[in-house]
């Protein structure tokens, strides 16, 4: 008897033993938990397990989902918490469930009634009304771009949303005034959904922080991420599969996006976001590879205009409050060069926030200013500005200097070369700042820069994701306490006049009365805004012939939006 039972335990460890073999560490038999209601995925049937590799450029800056932080934070934070609407990538479109099961309009048009999905967090306790209530007042208290998402109305008259729970699986949610359901629903797409018992104790630790998405924080380093499988997430493949196929997810850290490229290419990271030009050449016919052309990101130098003396020198501020100034650094910089060169040709010049690859919202005629120095100059000499010995003088006899402000990576730096030998040459005195991206993010959100060279990323197409970037709380070149408040471009009758135009494109029932109104902001942006836009690269992105399931999307993160979906053969 006794040697039976040790036969049966050596046969019993040597399965095992196998099935950590053939799927990776981890159980390979994760099952639905009772009771759950589940939504069916889109993908074909999978298998569990392994361990899929890639990197980003820049770790996670925060695991808190709802203050502002860089789009390499986002595309970890999306894996992590799951939302009341999910949204698909490469279609476009928000879908009818996610964490909520239906959403329906009330009769007033600003109040919406979701009704929760029978589910669990990762630490085995249930989703219920009053974790959507601390999730949304969390991202209205937050004071970021999550926070404008949440208000409607216009400068003082914009107002909090309000919550209210219905019952033990209905909550209620109230916007000032009445917004479109296409847009509310691009909304409950985007606001992250955490457990209100344990996130205000578990936020300064990832590893013990319960999750709503299809993956948890297994370790996290400097050098590295480790994703493990949510044992408990509720989303089941047609054959009843629990999802995420995966096992683990290993994020190599701080790695920019050439040297990426180049693993990839080794055959060392399995999927990529970025994949440069050259390496998708290279790749053709061995990997999964598609160029989807303009992406939403576009580069663009900010210009600040805050007086406040101890952020930034008063006498620079002053050059990007003045049009004829804009004007002519816009003309100045050769966006042509910058596509084809430093940027291989994957790129379109861009003139305004809407990116040519949007394209459902952007508008062919919006004001642009093709590269011409001789009209450049002409515009400086009639604001003012004088030149000495090839250099330039503005109307107070100082020289014109500005610190640029970059982040340390590749492209960035060498974006930020290519700019600075084109003003340089029409003698403005500029000298590059290269930061790492703390530091870079630090000078951004604290407005301590002269200009600063940034890649603008709304998260989804949808204009509303642009409000943060023009008519928020805190655009990065407006700040409400400064020495001058009469500076302050939220002042002015043209700012009022964007800021009435988007919240009344909000309340438009159809696409097309929006995109009117979103055109209009276009052809006047251009002209008023103290950010020059430069280019939008193209979206490239790759996945090993290994990696089923991939279905690669136009815009990022374009091939990891549906990391969940993917399975290794």
């Amino acid at each position: 008897m006794r040697s039976t039972t040790q036969a049966a335990l050596a046969l019993s460890l040597a399965l095992s033993l196998c099935l950590t073999l053939v799927t990776g560490c981890g159980t390979s038999s994760r099952k639905l938990v009772a009771g759950i209601d589940p939504k069916p995925a889109k993908c074909e049937p999978g298998k569990q397990g392994g361990v899929l590799r890639l990197a980003l450029a820049f770790g996670p800056l925060t695991f808190n989902p709802f203050v502002d932080s860089t789009p390499d934070t986002f595309a970890v934070l999306r894996k992590l918490y799951g939302t009341l609407l999910d949204y698909d990538f490469e279609k476009q479109v928000v879908e009818d469930s996610g964490l909520a099961t239906a959403v329906s309009l009330q009769e007033d048009g600003k109040t919406y009634r979701v009704t929760l999905r029978k589910c669990l967090f990762s630490d085995g306790s249930p989703l219920v009304p009053d974790d959507v209530v601390f999730s949304y007042s969390s991202a209205l208290a937050a004071g970021s771009a999550l926070s404008d998402l949440l208000k409607t109305g216009v400068g003082n008259e914009r107002s909090d949303a309000k919550f209210s729970i219905i019952d033990a699986q209905t909550v209620q949610i109230q916007f000032n005034d009445p917004i479109s359901a296409d847009a509310a629903k691009f909304v409950f797409a985007r606001i992250p959904i955490v457990s209100k018992a344990n996130f205000p104790t578990a936020k300064d630790d990832p590893t013990k922080l319960a999750y709503s998405g299809p993956f948890v924080v297994k370790a996290s380093s400097a050098k590295e991420l480790r994703l493990a499988a949510n044992p408990n997430y509720w989303k089941v493949d047609n054959a009843g599969t629990v999802l995420p196929y995966l096992n683990e997810v290993v994020y190599d850290l701080g790695v920019d996006r050439k040297t990426q490229s180049e693993r990839f290419a080794e055959g060392k990271y399995d999927i990529i976001d970025y994949l440069l030009p050259e390496q998708a050449k290279a790749l053709d016919g061995q990997a999964k590879i598609r160029n989807a052309g303009g992406s939403l990101r576009v580069w663009t130098l900010v210009g600040n205009t805050r007086i406040d003396q101890t952020k930034v020198d008063r006498n620079r501020s002053k050059h990007f409050l003045t049009d004829d100034f804009r004007e002519a650094i816009s003309r100045l910089i050769d966006r042509n060069r910058l596509a084809q060169t430093v940027l291989n040709g994957e790129a379109k010049p861009s003139f305004g926030l809407i990116a040519p690859g949007n394209a459902t919202w952007y508008d062919p005629n919006a004001p642009r200013y093709e590269p011409n120095v001789q009209t450049a100059k002409a515009a400086l000499q009639s604001a003012g500005y004088s030149y000495q010995d090839g250099k330039l003088f503005d109307g107070i006899k100082t020289p014109v200097r500005f610190k640029f402000t970059v982040p340390k990576e590749p492209t960035a730096i060498a974006l930020a070369q290519s700019i600075v030998q084109d003003l340089t040459a029409a003698g403005l005195d500029i000298v590059i700042e290269e930061q790492p991206l703390d530091k870079w993010w630090k000078a951004l959100t604290t407005g301590v820069f002269d200009m600063i060279l940034v890649e603008l990323q709304p998260e989804f197409p949808d204009p509303v994701f642009l409000q943060p970037f023009v008519t928020g709380t805190r655009p990065y070149f407006a700040e409400a306490t400064i020495v001058n408040p009469q500076l302050d471009l939220r002042g002015y009758d043209w700012f009022k006049k964007i800021a009435r135009d988007f919240n009344k494109a909000l309340q438009q029932k159809t696409v097309e009365e929006r995109k009117k109104l979103y055109d209009d902001f276009q052809k006047s942006w251009n002209e008023v805004s103290p950010v020059i836009y430069l280019v939008s690269e193209h979206t490239i992105a790759g996945a090993r012939s290994n990696v089923l399931n991939v279905r690669l999307a136009a815009f990022d993160p374009a091939a990891t939006w549906n990391l969940e979906e993917l399975y290794l053969k």
